[in-house]
C-alpha cells in the first residue's frame, strides 16, 4: 500500500477484489484505485484531508513528476505536486466537481494512461450532499426546446423528451423584447442556454414522470440550466420527492432571484442589475474592479479577497475573506482588495 506517515485509512477498490479497510497513523484518508499489475508496480490513490475537506491524488511506485494531466469528457487539466513527500497532487475544487460529473476520466502519467471510473470517484471524493453513488449519466445532442423546462435529446439512436427535475417555468409580465435574462420568456432562456448543444444529463431517484419523459438536470459544460434559470428568475422551484438531490441548491437561488428582483420577481418600474459574472465582466478593465489572481491558488496581498464561480454556486461569484473557512480551498477567478470591490463586481459573500 502506500506508504505516508500522514495516512489516516486506506480502502482497497480494484476489480475483483473485496472492499477491505486499514487503519494507519496520519490524517488522510485515501481510497487505492489502480493495485500494482506486479509487486512494486504503479498505484494511484485518490484521498481526502479530513479537517480541510481538500481532494487529492496520490502515486506510488512512480516518480514524483512536477506534474500531472487529467482529461474528463475531453477536458483536460493539469494537476500539480504540492507534497514532493508524500508524490500527492492537489486537486482544486472546480476540477473535482469536473471529475465527479464527468461520464469518463482518464489520469495521463508519462508511460501511463489510466482509467478512473465514476463510481471510485464519486466513493473516494462525493459529499455526503452528493452522496456516495454515482447518479446515471447520458450524453446527448439538443434537437428540440420545446419549452422553458422540456428540451428534446438525441440519444445515440433514440430521441428523448427531457423534463427538467426541480424546477417549473411560466411567462413573465414583462415585454419579452427586453436586453435583460430576467425580462425573456422562459422558452426563449432555455433556448439561449442549451439549443444545439451537447448536454450532460443527471438523472435522479426517479428516471421518468408519468407522462413517460425523461428526468434530469441538465449541463451545459460545468453548468447547471435548471440552476441558471432559478437564478435568473426564468423559473420557480418545484420540488417532487424523490427527486430532491439538488434541492437545496435551486431553493438557495430562488430566494437570491427573489431578493434582487430579477425575472419573475422583478418590479417593472425598477431597472434590474447584472446577474451574472458575466456581465460584469462586460466593464472595460479599467472600470472593473479587482485583478487576475497571482497563481492558481493565490491573489496578490494587496487584493486578498477571493472572487470564484463554480458549478455548486450555481455560475455565480462567490468572495472568500482570508478568514473565511473555505478561504484556503478556493481557487480564485479573480482578486479583490476588499469586499466592496467585490460586491461591486457582482459577488457575494461566501457563508463559510
Amino acid at each position: 500500500m502506500i506508504r505516508s506517515t500522514r495516512i489516516a485509512a486506506t480502502i482497497l477498490f480494484t476489480v475483483g477484489v473485496t472492499l477491505s479497510f486499514q487503519a494507519l497513523a496520519g490524517n488522510l484518508t485515501q481510497l487505492i484505485v489502480r493495485e500494482p499489475l506486479a509487486p512494486g508496480g504503479p498505484r494511484v490513490a485518490l484521498g481526502v484531508e479530513p479537517k480541510t475537506g481538500q481532494r487529492f491524488v496520490q502515486l506510488a511506485g512512480l516518480p514524483a513528476y512536477p506534474t500531472i494531466d487529467v482529461m474528463c469528457d475531453g477536458r483536460r487539466r493539469t494537476l500539480a505536486l504540492t507534497r514532493p513527500e508524500e508524490q500527492a497532487y492537489e486537486v482544486s475544487a472546480e476540477i473535482v466537481a469536473l471529475m465527479l460529473d464527468a461520464i469518463e476520466c482518464r489520469l495521463f502519467i508519462p508511460d501511463h494512461d489510466m482509467t478512473l471510473a465514476r463510481q471510485q470517484l464519486w466513493t473516494a471524493w462525493a459529499s455526503a450532499a452528493r452522496g456516495a453513488d454515482a447518479p446515471p449519466v447520458l450524453l446527448g445532442q439538443v434537437v428540440d426546446v420545446i419549452d422553458g423546462h422540456t428540451i428534446r435529446v438525441a440519444l445515440g439512436d433514440r430521441a428523448e423528451t427531457v423534463r427538467y427535475i426541480g424546477i417549473d417555468t411560466r411567462q413573465t409580465n414583462q415585454s419579452p423584447k427586453t436586453t435583460e435574462p430576467g425580462g425573456r420568456d422562459a422558452a426563449d432562456a432555455n433556448r439561449e442556454l442549451v439549443a444545439h448543444q451537447q448536454v450532460r444529463l443527471e438523472l435522479d431517484v426517479l428516471e421518468r414522470d408519468r407522462n413517460g419523459h425523461l428526468l434530469a438536470y441538465v449541463y451545459v459544460g460545468p453548468q447547471m440550466v435548471n440552476a441558471e434559470l432559478v437564478r435568473r428568475g426564468q423559473a420557480e422551484v418545484l420540488s417532487v420527492p424523490p427527486n430532491v438531490r439538488h434541492r437545496d441548491v435551486l431553493v438557495t437561488l430562488e430566494q437570491e432571484a427573489r431578493d434582487q428582483k430579477r425575472g419573475l420577481w422583478a418590479d417593472p418600474s425598477e431597472p434590474t442589475t447584472p446577474t451574472s459574472v458575466a456581465d460584469v465582466g462586460r466593464l472595460g478593465p479599467s472600470e472593473r474592479p479587482g485583478v487576475g489572481p497571482e497563481s492558481a491558488w493565490a491573489c496578490p496581498a494587496l487584493q486578498p479577497v477571493k472572487g470564484s464561480a463554480s458549478v455548486y454556486s450555481g455560475g455565480r461569484c462567490i468572495y472568500h475573506v482570508p478568514e473565511g473557512e473555505r478561504y484556503g480551498a478556493t481557487k480564485p477567478d479573480r482578486c479583490y482588495k476588499s469586499v466592496d470591490d467585490a460586491r461591486q463586481d457582482g459577488c457575494q459573500p461566501s457563508r463559510r
